[in-house]
C-alpha cells in the first residue's frame, strides 16, 4: 500500500533539536567493495524518483549551512564532496570521474522542450550582499595536492554531424570579440573573449 503525506521517510533529529557533534565525526558511514569483472556496473546507492505531475523537485537535496561566525576557518564547507581516487600502485584502463553528470533524452524522434542541461550552476543571493567580487564565483578551480593538473578542460574534437552549433569549431577563429566573460586568475581579474558571430561549419 502506498504512503502519502509530507513525511514518509525516517528522519534523524529535527531543525530544533539536530543530532550534534562537537568533534571530528561521521554521522553515517558505509563500506562496500566490488570485485566484479563482467556485466553492468555496480552502485553503492541507486535512487529513482519519477515526476508525473507539473511540479519539479530533486532526487537528492543536500545543504551545507554556515550558521556561525568565521565558519570553516582554514577549511571548507561543502554541501557535497565527491572523490574519484586511484590507490597507490593501482591503475585505471577506462574512465574515473569524481562527478559524472549526464543529460539523457530517450525515444526515436524526441522533442522534449524545456531548458535542458547536464549541469546547472545557480546563485541565490539577497539584495545588498557584500560578498567579495574577486573570491565569489560560479566555478572555482583549486589544486590541493603537491602534484598539479595542467589542463583545465578536456573537450571533444571538432564535430561533423551537420550542426552549426557544435561544441568546438575551428572555422571562423578570426572573428572579433563582442563579449567578455570575467574570470579571476589567482587574484588578478581577466576576461575570456567571445563573439556572437557564428563560425562557418567546419
Amino acid at each position: 500500500m502506498g504512503k502519502y503525506g509530507p513525511n514518509i521517510g525516517n528522519d534523524v533529529g529535527s531543525a530544533e533539536y539536530p543530532k550534534t557533534a562537537i568533534g571530528p565525526h561521521n554521522f553515517q558511514r558505509s563500506y562496500y567493495r566490488s570485485a566484479q569483472t563482467s556485466g553492468v556496473g555496480i552502485r553503492a546507492h541507486y535512487e529513482d524518483l519519477e515526476f508525473t505531475g507539473t511540479i519539479g523537485g530533486e532526487v537528492i537535496r543536500a545543504r551545507g549551512i554556515a550558521n556561525g561566525l568565521l565558519c570553516a576557518t582554514g577549511s571548507t564547507i561543502n554541501a557535497a564532496h565527491f572523490t574519484g581516487r586511484v590507490e597507490a600502485a593501482k591503475t585505471v584502463s577506462g574512465g574515473l570521474n569524481a562527478i559524472r553528470a549526464t543529460l539523457e533524452i530517450a525515444g526515436s524522434t524526441p522533442s522534449p522542450g524545456g531548458t535542458l542541461s547536464a549541469l546547472q550552476l545557480d546563485s541565490n543571493i539577497v539584495t545588498g550582499s557584500l560578498h567579495p567580487l574577486n573570491s565569489s564565483a560560479f566555478i572555482r578551480v583549486t589544486q590541493s595536492g603537491v602534484g598539479l593538473l595542467d589542463t583545465l578542460m578536456l573537450l571533444p574534437a571538432t564535430e561533423a554531424d551537420g550542426h552549426n552549433a557544435d561544441v568546438l569549431s575551428t572555422a571562423g577563429v578570426d572573428k572579433a570579440a563582442t563579449h567578455y566573460v570575467r574570470i579571476v586568475l589567482g587574484t588578478t581579474p581577466a576576461w575570456i573573449m567571445v563573439t556572437t558571430t557564428a563560425p562557418a561549419h567546419s
